[in-house]
């Protein structure tokens, strides 16, 4: 006996929405790759748990610059540094990005470009303004291709800096 597919669900969106909901979904999951990758990083770097460097994140104002330097003592140098440093910049403006497209809400416009797509967010930061997004399909594919580069870049560096201590 076969076991049956299950059948097809209708998205539960309005059909405006229904086109990001791939992309969208594609989004969520590289995106949640790419950050256990990003914190299996910071660990390696720090010599701390993953709950330690979760809290080293979070409270540190320039991570980038932390991350950077934990780096250089680890011995990542030359070209290898540059392409982490620019990345990780890449990868905090990309991770707003992504928090907009989750955390906003969705509208359909009537002033800008009618009929358009588009979010709107209020930060949670205090005196932070109001962040509008218009983002098409095409962004939001690209943002998870991004994300699929960044869980790669930096799941390699974990896994070097493991050989690196490894008595192989």
């Amino acid at each position: 006996m076969t076991e049956r597919a299950p059948p097809e669900r209708a998205d539960l969106v309005d059909d405006v929405y229904a086109p990001f909901t791939r992309p969208l979904g594609n989004l969520v999951v590289l995106f949640a790759q790419a950050e256990a990758e990003w914190l299996r990083l910071a660990s390696e770097l720090s010599g701390c748990t993953e709950r330690e460097a979760q809290r080293f994140l979070d409270i540190k104002p320039d991570v980038k610059q932390e991350i950077t330097s934990l780096a250089q003592r680890c011995g990542i140098e030359g070209f290898d540094l540059q392409e982490l440093s620019t990345n990780i910049d890449k990868y905090s403006h990309d991770r707003e990005h992504r928090n907009q497209l989750m955390h906003g809400n969705w509208y359909v416009s009537l002033l800008k470009i009618v009929g358009a797509t588009r979010t709107r967010r209020l930060p949670r930061k205090k005196n932070a303004d109001v962040v509008w997004g218009d983002s098409t399909l095409e962004d939001v594919w690209e943002l998870a291709r991004r994300f699929l580069e960044y869980k790669h870049l930096f799941s390699s560096h974990t896994h070097k800096l493991r050989q690196q201590k490894s008595p192989c």
